[in-house]
């Protein structure tokens, strides 16, 4: 046993001055300024391609948005990857997170593809999962034509976990926003991240969500918005985090064996489609025309900059007069968004909420936050339905996701009185509220909300399990089935064992304001 004391001691120390340094490890000035420079979105003039292309098809709905949504996984990474090559000016993405996976090295690759032709691209991603592909960001970074900041970043690049103990209170905040605009013209805002799971490319688990193609008058927002975070104080570029010597050709490799190593050729089907509607300009027979704008959260949110995201849905939900539905993969209300969901159902409105059962969550933590309040808002008439584990559908609006041999919701979207919508990033949760930053369409569309409603609707019963109280008022799950009886269950359905104590464990920590 007193052998073990100075091996202990030892990582003590050690432990002790990792902490020390990487809370002093903060980018020199001198490198932030010589590679941070203020920019702002390029406009194209009159004379370009793109910008007539616009200007036919909106010039018959001036003042208006033209809508189309991408719900189907591959049809929403096509999308994007054939706006990218039609970009003749410039590129501006903003993630959360971009995986070191097929879709993610595509994405990237399609980005220094459009550079290569002369296109400015700006890319400005959170840093919560930026590790593995710091040194491809770095490389990409030292392409004339491409710039890359990092929100928010962790200093110290190797001992990350150190950073977070020594500076949690303001790496605890994170950029949650996800955008792609090309030549300042049409942009594409929703709750995908770029990752497999989120455009139906892995086998074992997919995101069901949904995204907004826009252009009209609101993109100019997103543009504003891009340009704030990008200048602020927290966007440090990479170049200024990674002093690294790299091998350029290198990390290009490894993004081309990424891909090469993965089957592509649904994705390489629906991107002709897509790269069709743009070129022959069909595009505007899918399009939906709204009234609009966008919600964002300020980059420096905090006690000052309070959420205008979640401040906004708020006053929709409190004026809506007939139905809400309201769908949130991570939801937790807290006691002040229980009494309000529960007062308005008290109003005679139809309020339904969607979220992941606790088979279905990629995220047991949150569950434990969210089962709280279950039976308080079935007992206050509130409709709540838990996605199946297993939903997929086959429909043209899969809102439930299609493919995976697990599915799991993610979806952002309010449907307010069937004419209002909502789609951006945001989850009702504390995190989304108080800590993260977000960002959102909100559109007034009769013609899209009550698409959007009836296709949730029209598959809610048999994708889901509906809550609601047995005789002995405890919660049940109701499971309905198209052609069979449906079946009841007293507890979490086809949840594990162990995913039902990780849950009940994680409910006896304080710590609801961090889900």
């Amino acid at each position: 046993m007193e052998l073990q004391r100075p091996s202990a001691h030892l990582l003590l120390i050690f432990f002790l001055s990792q902490l020390l340094f990487a809370c002093a490890q903060h980018p020199s000035d001198e490198l932030i300024h010589q590679y941070k420079q203020p920019s702002y979105t390029i406009k194209p003039g009159v004379e370009s391609e793109n910008q007539f292309k616009v200007n036919q098809i909106t010039q018959y709905q001036p003042g208006k948005n033209g809508i189309a949504v991408l719900s189907d996984g591959i049809s929403a990474f096509a999308a994007r990857i054939a706006l990218i090559e039609e970009a003749q000016l410039s590129i501006d993405a903003q993630y959360y997170m971009i995986k070191e996976d097929m879709t993610g090295a595509i994405f990237l690759g399609n980005l220094i593809g459009a550079a290569d032709r002369g296109v400015r691209v700006r890319l400005l991603i959170d840093d919560i999962n930026t590790s593995n592909y710091d040194d491809v960001l770095k490389a990409m970074a030292l392409h004339d034509n491409i710039e890359v900041r990092v929100f928010n970043p962790f200093y110290d690049r190797t001992f990350r976990a150190t950073n977070m103990v020594g500076d949690f209170e303001r790496l605890n905040n994170r950029m949650h926003n996800k955008s792609l605009t090309i030549d300042g013209l049409i942009t594409v805002v929703g709750g995908r991240n770029i990752g497999d799971e989120y455009f139906s490319a892995k086998d074992d688990l997919e995101f069901s969500d949904i995204d907004a193609i826009a252009l009209g008058p609101i993109v100019d927002e997103v543009n504003q918005a891009f340009d704030l975070y990008w200048n602020n104080i927290r966007s440090y570029p990479i170049e200024s985090l990674n002093t690294k010597q790299i091998d350029i050709q290198a990390q290009y490799r490894r993004l081309e064996q990424q891909i090469f190593k993965n089957s592509v050729k649904s994705f390489v089907v629906a991107h002709l489609r897509y790269a069709k509607l743009i070129e022959d300009k069909t595009f505007r027979d899918y399009l939906y025309w709204c009234d609009g704008r966008l919600l964002v959260d300020h980059p420096n949110k905090d006690g000052d900059f309070a959420s205008d995201v979640s401040t906004n849905l708020a006053s929709v939900l409190e004026q809506s007069e007939q139905s809400i539905l309201l769908s949130s993969p991570y939801f937790v209300p807290g006691e002040e968004g229980t009494s309000g969901l529960i007062e308005l159902a008290h109003k005679g409105i139809d309020v339904s909420v969607i979220t992941n059962s606790l088979a279905a969550t990629d995220v047991a933590a949150v569950h434990s936050g969210y089962k709280k309040y279950r039976k308080r808002l079935v007992e206050g008439n509130v409709f709540l339905y838990e996605v199946k584990p297993d939903a997929k559908q086959k429909q043209r609006l899969a809102f439930f996701g299609k493919g995976a041999s697990r599915a799991s919701l993610h979806s952002k979207v309010f449907v307010i009185d069937e004419e209002k919508l909502f789609i951006g990033s945001f989850n009702w949760d504390p995190r989304s509220i108080n800590l993260n930053t977000e960002m959102g369409l909100l559109l007034t569309c009769p013609n899209l909300a009550y698409l959007v409603f009836n296709a949730v609707h029209d598959e809610l019963p048999f994708k889901s399990y509906l809550l609601e109280l047995d005789d002995k008022q405890q919660l049940e799950w109701v499971e309905t089935f198209r052609e069979q009886d449906e079946i009841r269950y007293d507890s979490e359905p086809k949840a594990s064992g162990w995913r039902k104590f990780q849950a009940w464990i994680v409910g006896l920590l304080p710590i609801e304001d961090q889900l």
